[in-house]
């Protein structure tokens, strides 16, 4: 009997150095993830490996090194099969993908290591599989995304790989932060729609489901970047896909990982709930306070405060991490 086998993993966020809570080696975690998923691929004899884009987590090119580059093309080397990885919002500029060609993610596609997520055919005797790839794409809406992921009449499975934010009945339908639309799994039922989606960008785990004919594998990220209560408990996972006459197969697996205690600085992290009253109360201040419209630059609100009644860093913690964002250097889920 022909099968096709895929092995699924998103959001691996590999950088060069330490987000500010984890006292271990980061880069070092992620690279032993992507060696453990080159084993895997062996064991499972894998068609073909898709990565949900965010492979990579700094956006600016100059900040991920040579060495960096160089071990990832070593493991890579080592797997068994075609590894396919789609583009994320981290893996560009301004979110923008005319500039994905002067990203490391471009140098692993023209060195071969990495192919273009696009629209691919993977054959297995009589047993044809189609992966259909979407970047992430600023204000994407559902009718764009359904026509880009729809079947077409050769088809006899098609698996949808896209990094967007998606769940099952989301109490909210936008992201407070960023507001970017979360997109319900109930609208991504259609006629002609994937047998199969596979989310990346969403970093909570949200597990395997199976909507009437459907799935969606939706495991989170691989990185566990912040220190956030949920990356406390949640386990870096890779799904197993296996398709065949008789139907779909899925499954989870985690990757093996230290536990969160032996990673994460737990002395910071109380440090950091004190500080995080303090800023609530700069928060409200904020909100309660600011008189100035959306032309304004975000520093001159500052200028107004009385930042004496507020920790004495914390005008500091506030431009620096306003400067970050804007150059997309944070380490945050």
């Amino acid at each position: 009997m022909s099968e096709i086998r895929m092995i699924t993993s998103s959001d691996e966020h590999l950088c060069d150095y330490s987000p500010g809570f984890r006292k271990d080696d980061y880069r070092a975690a992620i690279l032993r993830k992507l060696e453990f998923q080159g084993s895997f691929v062996k064991k499972f004899s894998a068609n073909c490996f898709l990565r949900g884009g965010d492979f990579f987590h700094v956006k600016s090119p100059g900040k991920t090194s040579h060495r960096t580059m160089a071990d990832v093309i070593k493991i890579h080397q080592s797997y068994k099969c075609p590894v396919y990885a789609l583009i994320g919002n981290h893996d560009m500029l301004f979110n923008n993908l005319d500039t994905v060609d002067k990203q490391p993610l471009n140098v692993l596609y023209e060195s071969k290591i990495f192919r273009p997520l696009v629209d691919e055919l993977i054959e297995s005797g009589s047993l044809r599989v189609r992966i259909v790839g979407v970047p992430y794409i600023p204000g994407l809406n559902i009718d764009v995304l359904q026509e880009m992921v729809k079947k077409s009449d050769d088809d006899i499975y098609t698996i949808a790989v896209i990094h967007v934010l998606a769940s099952y009945a989301p109490v909210d339908r936008f992201q407070t932060y960023y507001g970017e639309q979360i997109f319900d799994y109930r609208d991504l039922i259609f006629n002609g729609c994937p047998d199969v989606y596979v989310f990346g960008h969403y970093h909570k785990d949200q597990g395997i489901q199976k909507i009437g004919d459907t799935y969606f594998v939706n495991l989170g990220a691989i990185s566990r970047g912040s220190l956030t209560f949920e990356n406390m408990e949640r386990k870096p996972k890779i799904s197993s896909i296996i398709f065949n006459s008789s139907g779909i197969s899925i499954e989870e697996h985690i990757i093996p990982h230290d536990d969160a205690a032996e990673v994460f600085d737990l002395n910071k992290k109380k440090q950091l709930d004190i500080e995080r009253k303090s800023l609530d109360d700069f928060i409200n201040q904020l909100k309660s306070g600011s008189k100035f419209d959306g032309k304004d630059a975000v520093r001159d609100r500052f200028n107004s405060f009385d930042w004496k009644q507020f920790i004495p860093d914390l005008r500091q913690v506030v431009f620096d991490t306003i400067e970050a964002a804007e150059s997309g250097v944070l380490i945050d889920d």
